[in-house]
């Protein structure tokens, strides 16, 4: 995958977590991924257009709960319920949305399908995916597992 399809996603997720987690983060060494997937909460997001495929953004469930409480205002959030679902699909939107923008400045114009929750997720649809990893402020890993065909 050409590093200007995968540049978008990393800046996007790295804008969105700071600006509205206000996460400090690191970017991990990128690595090509194989199915079945570890952490377990998924939101999958299809691209269509100039680009076809996936992308999966990636975490276990405490990252999960940590991210939709700062996303709902600090309210503590133990368990993931509908709201905190909610509000991590609206995240992955925000950065799959900033993507597109991103993509369309290179005149590649895509869509996004809406966000898919998945929890207990364990195999993608592709054989191998792109694992874009991101750490998060106490150990939490975020990870962008993308997916792209010309």
């Amino acid at each position: 995958m050409k590093a200007e399809f995968v540049n978008p996603f990393i800046q996007s997720a790295e804008n969105v977590l700071k600006t509205v987690c206000a996460e400090s983060l690191s970017l991990g060494k990128i690595y090509i991924k194989n199915s079945p997937f570890q952490p377990s909460i998924n939101i999958s997001i299809e691209i269509t257009g100039n680009l076809k495929g996936f992308v999966y953004y990636s975490m276990d469930n405490k990252t999960a709960c940590g991210i939709a409480s700062k996303m709902m205002m600090g309210m503590p959030v133990a368990a993931l319920d509908d709201m905190s679902k909610s509000a991590l699909c609206e995240l992955s939107n925000m950065i799959s949305g900033s993507v597109a923008t991103s993509f369309s400045q290179m005149n590649i114009l895509i869509d996004i399908r809406p966000p898919v929750f998945k929890e207990d997720f364990s195999k993608a649809s592709e054989d191998k995916l792109l694992c874009v990893p991101i750490n998060l402020t106490d150990g939490k890993l975020f990870e962008i597992n993308i997916w792209l065909n010309e």
